[in-house]
């Protein structure tokens, strides 16, 4: 099978990813998770075809120089992302299938939806591994852009879905620049600035400290959960200004929302959420570090506390018959509470 038709097996499966490692065999990540296109290995000769239906004469000097490479392209009137990774005897490909979030159907919760659209402060975005955050901010940016006026800069080291510009103006860029007068010019006269895929502290210092400054700032991030984002952003916090971090991610942090993607019972990927809406409870316990309090609310809870835990997630696609109960607890960080729910509503 030649390359060009393991893409398009790809495409026919609807697939998000396509994963090409030279010795491994070729594989399609759809909604049922990662699937081989074929028994038999990549081959070098395919490698070095990738590498000419990719990348231009300066990414390839990139790939031969650093060992990575990033950015985008089309295949069959589809674009594509690609990463590209070369390192002594692994050599990785990563085509992004799905650069424009036309295979996932995510149901934005409408806290979130309704928190972006006051474009105050800063949202925490958050979820394990390919849990299809992008779509999800896609899909926001959009709604955003169709309702408000403004400037927006996307800063991603991957390529990001193309935004509907309709009242809004965006600006896309890598993040990487040769001078800091290069990032202030772009960023002259934004009134939001989304960052996604970045994992290091100094970009969530500088997301903090744009909020800070009246700019809208949404920063998506890897996390297991939405506990593990806030204490690995207070402990950033934390260990550059001591005490005086968590008062500062207190006083600008408008909402914390976590993603889960899962295997749907209709051969789909299923998404539950986690929200966090920061009420003036929650600034006092984010303020004072008070993350186990933090996590018993996102329990329990409680009537117009702002919150939608996991688990009531959860029992919704379990009520519409979305996942099934596998799914749900191996999901689920409290199962017992999870079970609990059922019971409740006689399931």
């Amino acid at each position: 099978m030649s390359l060009t038709e393991l893409l398009l097996q790809a495409k026919a499966k609807r697939a998000q990813e396509f994963l090409f490692i030279v010795g491994s065999e070729p594989r399609a990540r759809a909604a049922t998770g990662w699937e081989s296109l074929r028994p038999a290995p990549g081959l070098m000769t395919e490698w070095n075809l990738l590498q000419q239906s990719f990348l231009d004469s300066h990414q390839k000097a990139v790939l031969e120089t650093t060992g990575v490479v990033q950015g985008e392209s089309s295949f069959e009137n589809l674009r594509i992302g690609f990463s590209f990774f070369q390192q002594d005897s692994t050599m990785k490909a990563v085509l992004d299938l799905d650069v424009d979030g036309a295979r996932q159907d995510i149901q934005v919760p409408a806290s979130v939806m309704e928190t972006c659209l006051r474009m105050k402060g800063l949202v925490l975005l958050s979820g394990p591994g390919e849990a299809g955050q992008v779509t999800s901010l896609y899909k926001i940016l959009n709604k955003m852009g169709e309702e408000k006026s403004f400037l927006g800069v996307v800063f991603s080291p991957k390529a990001f879905p193309q935004i509907r510009e309709a009242k809004a103006s965006f600006l896309y860029h890598s993040g990487a620049f040769a001078r800091k007068e290069e990032r202030d010019n772009l960023l002259s006269g934004a009134d939001m600035v989304v960052f996604d895929g970045y994992s290091d502290e100094e970009t969530f210092l500088e997301a903090l400290a744009l909020a800070e400054r009246g700019v809208f700032v949404i920063y998506s991030m890897k996390a297991p959960s939405l506990p593990n984002a806030l204490r690995r952003s207070l402990g950033a916090l934390s260990e550059r200004y001591a005490e005086h971090g968590a008062p500062r991610l207190a006083e600008v942090l408008s909402l914390a929302f976590a993603q889960y993607s899962m295997p749907g019972l209709n051969n789909e990927r299923i998404f539950a959420h986690e929200v966090l809406l920061v009420k003036p409870q929650i600034r006092e316990l984010i303020e004072t570090e008070n993350l186990k309090s933090i996590e018993s609310l996102m329990l329990a809870a409680p009537e117009n506390s702002g919150l939608l835990t996991l688990n009531q997630s959860l029992l919704q696609h379990l009520i519409r018959r979305r996942v099934d109960l596998k799914t749900a607890f191996e999901t689920s960080r409290d199962p017992d509470n999870l079970d609990l729910l059922l019971k409740k509503v006689g399931i």
